[in-house]
């Protein structure tokens, strides 16, 4: 086992009435992980499954789990998007279209969120050669 510990400081002098200073800690014990990735995304769109990246197959891990996700394209305009979804089709009956997407990251951007163990996750993004760094840590066999 390892430990992983997460931190994320939020501060603004001017997005409130009053000054923003957050800064919150976590200590994460991880029994196994995926390894640190980096992945080159070629399909532009959730129905086209042939180029997309695959993060996470849903069932491999318990829960909680915690993705890291980060998108290395230095245009933090509105290129370069990558969009990450839940691929796990709990009605029997859903298209690509209608499976939701749950993280939204411009160029430079990333995220570290704890996930839902039964879920599978992919991702596409907005242009074709986007590069994403990404890791799945597991809290439980």
């Amino acid at each position: 086992m390892a430990t992983v510990t997460s931190k994320i400081t939020l501060t603004s002098t001017d997005l409130t009435s009053d000054v923003l200073d957050l800064s919150v800690t976590h200590n994460i014990t991880a029994t196994h992980n995926t390894g640190i990735a980096r992945s080159n995304i070629t399909s532009t769109a959730k129905t086209a499954a042939s180029g997309q990246v695959t993060l996470y197959t849903g069932g491999e891990f318990g829960s909680p789990l915690y993705l890291y996700v980060h998108n290395t394209a230095t245009n933090h305009a509105t290129d370069n998007i990558v969009s990450i979804y839940s691929d796990t089709d709990y009605t029997g009956d859903m298209t690509s279209a209608e499976k939701a997407e749950v993280i939204y990251l411009k160029g430079k951007e990333w995220a570290f969120v704890p996930v839902f163990s039964a879920n599978t996750l992919k991702a596409f993004a907005s242009t074709s050669g986007t590069v994403i760094e990404w890791m799945i840590f597991g809290t439980e066999a």
